[in-house]
């Protein structure tokens, strides 16, 4: 999933066309680059008894600042992007979607064992 640094520079935080993303890539058999078919996503691997759920949780960036709500958590680094007046809220509808996704991949999952992951913890 992208993290922070991710975002400096890829045009992906400032576009809501994944297509646009640089490191966006679907392809699983295409091994010249990892696969990342969105910025958040799932993967069933019923032979494993497995599914894999990726997050995007750059809003959660300074989650080791506890005197800070969760309502005021932003993306600190949008003013590394060339886009500041549009990255937080981008930054903030991705990590719902990603909440989202997870929320309705626990409810209708059938595996036994799921592995989530993000780029910032969600326990700080």
């Amino acid at each position: 999933v992208y993290g922070n640094h991710d975002y400096h520079i890829d045009p992906c935080i400032c576009t809501d066309d994944i297509s646009q993303c640089a490191q966006v890539n679907a392809d699983e058999h295409n091994l010249n680059f990892f696969v990342m078919p969105n910025y958040t996503y799932y993967k069933a691997l019923p032979e494993m008894d497995l599914e894999i759920i990726a997050m995007d949780s750059n809003q959660f960036m300074e989650g080791w600042n506890h005197s800070i709500t969760r309502e005021e958590h932003t993306f600190a680094d949008c003013v590394w992007t060339q886009c500041q007046d549009t990255c937080a809220g981008r930054a903030a509808s991705r990590t719902g979607a990603s909440f989202d996704l997870f929320y309705e991949r626990m409810e209708k999952t059938a595996a036994r064992n799921v592995l989530v992951f993000s780029h910032y913890p969600t326990d700080y």
